[in-house]
């Protein structure tokens, strides 16, 4: 039997977890800093503005084809999952049109004819008509929002009842993980690295690509409809994003490339308040 540990309790972690332990045989723990529960600013899943947008190029693809069909199986059939289904609507600005609206984070989201159209469901184009100004067209597709304060100790559950053992340590060197399976003496067969964000920290990983990207977010009481709304490009600035969902743990945001404080900065939240009003 296979024994396998996995490094990393955020959603990707559980994740490939409960994948694995649905496949007869497998001995697979979970071993992490943080879990399901925790709120720390190294821990990126229960802060997540949580949701399917198709961001690759059709030749990356392969995840979101794979993806999707599952959370739109939790989303009508397991409603204590936290997953629900909403309208994407996409807006691709006038002054994104000379770089085929590729935004700072997305390479395939925004394209006038994307890959992904015969995959979502309901995916159409509105009307020229309707467009507000600066906006050169826009689309609107059926996905899905997570509510990952729910979502997360769900996917632990699920975990537990497929005999999948949580573990809290703290490595320093990923090989450190090959000891720590739940089966006893023997090493792991297979380690998995789920750290994510500490992917950057974590000894024989050092992942040099990996860095943190600040996110602020606004609670608002107000009743916006099922829409969540995205947009190529704002006024301020390449690093800058716009969008804003409904969820029961609020929505929309922004993020800072490179911070990693947790201090709230006042003069964003304005900001930020009144764009998403």
């Amino acid at each position: 039997m296979p024994t396998i540990v996995v490094v990393g309790a955020g959603v990707s972690g559980l994740t490939c977890a409960l994948q694995l332990a649905k496949q007869k045989g497998n001995v697979v723990t979970v071993v992490a800093k943080h879990m399901p529960g925790d709120y720390d600013i190294e821990y990126t899943s229960p802060w997540a503005g949580a949701n399917v947008l198709p961001m690759a190029l059709e030749k990356d693809s392969r995840w979101e084809k794979q993806t999707w069909p599952e959370l739109s199986r939790l989303a009508k059939e397991v409603p204590e999952a936290g997953i629900h289904y909403q309208t994407v609507r996409v807006l691709r600005r006038t002054a994104d049109a000379s770089t085929d609206f590729k935004g700072p984070f997305s390479d395939g989201l925004f394209a006038l004819n994307p890959w992904f159209k015969t995959l979502m469901p309901d995916y159409h184009d509105l009307p020229a008509a309707s467009l507000p100004p600066g906006i050169h067209s826009a689309s609107e597709f059926t996905s899905v929002c997570i509510n990952t304060a729910v979502y997360l100790p769900w996917l632990a559950g699920q975990c537990a009842a497929h005999g999948v053992v949580l573990r809290r340590a703290v490595l320093s060197h990923i090989a450190e993980a090959a000891s720590l399976s739940h089966s006893g003496s023997r090493q792991a067969d297979i380690i998995i690295n789920a750290s994510g964000l500490l992917a950057c920290k974590l000894g024989g990983v050092m992942d040099s690509k990996v860095h943190a990207r600040r996110g602020q977010t606004v609670l608002v009481r107000n009743e916006a409809g099922p829409v969540m709304m995205c947009m190529s490009g704002t006024k301020d600035g390449a690093e800058e994003m716009c969008y804003t969902m409904t969820r029961a743990l609020g929505g929309g945001g922004r993020y800072w490339a490179g911070r990693i404080s947790w201090i709230i900065g006042m003069r964003r939240w304005m900001w930020l308040w009144r764009r998403g009003l």
